[in-house]
């Protein structure tokens, strides 16, 4: 059958309690490429103790050595590539549940992606934190949900100060990069029915032309260039992943012309959308 789409995981939500937690046993299977792939409606956090983990991000190869963490956000296609001993810990949340700092602390690392290295000390206090959510996640009724959400905050605190302290060693924080952050967030939420800078600005309520200087000035490309770039993602993922046509991913991602759509993405990929689907396919 032909695919239509890329597959799209849910929490598997028995509890109630927006989560999914579990540990990782070693692994050392290689998977096939990208038969797996798929994205998530929630927000996943991988805390590995050990071993050597690679995985695809939206064709973007992430590699993790030893200890650390890294997270993927809904919508990331993502599949593992290869485990090698690999260990850890799998947390799977409803992004609702994050605070607004915590919201915005992975929505901004999200830009960069990589993974963080994490100390003995970060890294004990991560296992037994996630042990005790796990404990509590089993007898919910006995300690009941308040305690289950405020162990989870717990976990995702220590997450997010991970990848914060990250952030501040990569970004000077400032009302620019605020700014620019904001904007990321509202176009991974809006691009296909939003490709106008203007009404960007006006949902952040400042000026196009302000906007555009900043995040010009933080990312070093201009409003317009992100939301070419974000279409352009969604557009090979579904041309990778799936057996939709041009036409049809056209008209998806909200270009009654296809024709243009076709331009547009020779233009910012250097290749036509087929070239793009038969030379990654092979």
């Amino acid at each position: 059958m032909p695919k239509k789409s890329i597959p799209l995981h849910y929490l598997s939500n028995e509890s109630g309690l927006g989560i999914s937690l579990h540990r990782i046993d070693r692994m050392s299977r290689i998977n096939e490429p990208h038969m797996d792939a798929h994205r998530d409606a929630h927000g996943n956090f991988f805390f590995q103790e050990d071993g050597h983990a690679r995985l695809m991000v939206d064709f973007r190869e992430l590699e993790l050595k030893g200890c650390g963490a890294f997270c993927v956000l809904p919508g990331q296609v993502h599949y593992p590539l290869e485990t090698e001993g690999s260990y850890g810990w799998f947390l799977g949340v409803d992004m609702s549940l994050l605070d607004e700092h915590h919201r915005a602390v992975v929505d901004e690392y999200a830009l960069h992606g990589l993974p963080v290295a994490v100390n003995a000390e970060q890294a004990g206090l991560l296992s037994r934190s996630l042990e005790l959510l796990q404990a509590f996640c089993q007898s919910p009724d006995r300690y009941g949900t308040a305690v289950v959400q405020s162990m989870l905050k717990t976990c995702l605190g220590i997450f997010t100060s991970l990848f914060e302290r990250e952030l501040l060693e990569r970004v000077v924080q400032s009302r620019p990069s605020a700014i620019t952050s904001q904007f990321r967030k509202l176009l991974s939420e809006h691009f296909e029915t939003v490709k106008s800078p203007s009404e960007y600005a006006g949902m952040l309520s400042i000026s196009p032309s302000y906007l555009n200087e900043v995040v010009k000035e933080t990312s070093g490309q201009p409003v317009s260039h992100w939301i070419q770039n974000e279409v352009m993602m969604e557009a090979k993922r579904l041309l990778y992943y799936t057996d939709l046509t041009v036409k049809e991913i056209a008209f998806g991602l909200g270009y009654e012309d296809h024709t243009y759509f076709s331009r547009l993405f020779r233009k910012v990929s250097g290749k036509s959308a087929g070239q793009f689907r038969e030379e990654y396919r092979r």
